[in-house]
């Protein structure tokens, strides 16, 4: 679990992850804090189980802090949920469950709920599948739509993948992403993908109507277009569906643009093509998939 200046709050995502019933796991929490606070809720919350572990981190971003968690941990399955989840007792047992019944898959997204909150006030980012499906083609990457805050892996097959990309996601250069992307490296390494509506967690993470929902959105747009061009600048055909579904086509509300009503989805467009040009002035291990540094002749320049 990746953390940053939770402070106390963290507390009920402890207490949730200290109430499985797996009668073998270790919990491994990433701490990127600028401050003892996070530290000091660990320690008053779970500080006296020998299963839980704090790894304090000078990494900055949600990418970085989930590899520096996967080179820690020791289970043969490794699960990946956010400091703002609570996650039920079989969260754990329901996993192993799902990859002990699906040998040929290699990652699993499991379903993201919204906790109670007032609807007027703002929304909840989810992921709830109405029912088990398999993913095997990249070519239907775009199928895939799991969230960061459920995911699980053989960790095997996440290492000798590369890991999380660090240029994407939360706290990151390019904001966001980091699911979509090994999502779809998974699969094209010939990896099954499983959706699993149960057992899901908990998010608790509230954005508020207005300027905070359209930057979640306009950021999720252009991360996507960095990671689809990214695919596509190695030369990669098998993105193409993808980046035509969930980027040129899934952007925009066709309807409301035709009826001349809002939203459109205009700015999320712009956002995608943003984020389809920030993808060049950082270069590309072609092995792993995964952005390097930035490029010498594009260090001045912003990303969006």
């Amino acid at each position: 679990m990746p953390t940053r200046n939770r402070g106390a709050t963290i507390g009920p995502a402890l207490e949730s992850l200290r109430r499985q019933d797996h009668d073998s796991y270790e919990v491994v929490v990433v701490d990127q804090s600028t401050d003892d606070l996070t530290r000091l809720a660990f320690d008053a919350t779970v500080g006296d189980d020998p299963r839980f572990a704090l790894i304090p981190s000078t990494t900055v971003g949600k990418s970085a802090a989930c590899n520096v968690g996967l080179a820690a941990v020791r289970g043969a399955i490794v699960a990946f949920t956010d400091d703002d989840c609570e996650a039920p007792p079989d969260w754990l047992s329901g996993i192993e469950r799902g990859f002990a019944s699906h040998s040929d898959v290699g990652m699993i997204c499991g379903g993201v709920r919204a906790a109670p909150h007032d609807p007027a006030v703002g929304a909840i980012p989810t992921f709830v599948p109405h029912h088990t499906r398999l993913i095997h083609s990249p070519w239907l990457a775009f199928k895939a739509l799991g969230i960061g805050a459920n995911l699980a892996f053989r960790t095997a097959a996440l290492r000798d993948a590369g890991a999380f990309d660090e240029v994407l996601g939360a706290g990151a250069t390019l904001r966001s992403g980091e699911d979509g992307d090994i999502m779809y490296r998974f699969l094209r390494a010939g990896h099954g993908i499983l959706e699993l509506p149960e057992p899901a967690v908990l998010h608790f993470g509230l954005r508020t109507w207005g300027r905070e929902l359209q930057e979640l959105a306009r950021d999720a747009a252009f991360s996507e277009g960095a990671i689809y061009m990214k695919h596509l600048r190695l030369g990669d055909p098998v993105v193409l569906p993808t980046f035509l579904v969930r980027g040129l086509f899934g952007m925009v509300s066709w309807r409301n643009l035709l009826l001349l009503r809002q939203p459109t989805g205009l700015g999320r467009l712009a956002a995608f093509a943003r984020g389809a040009r920030a993808s060049f002035q950082f270069s590309i291990d072609s092995g792993s998939r995964r952005y390097g540094g930035r490029r010498p002749e594009r260090m001045g320049s912003a990303p969006g």
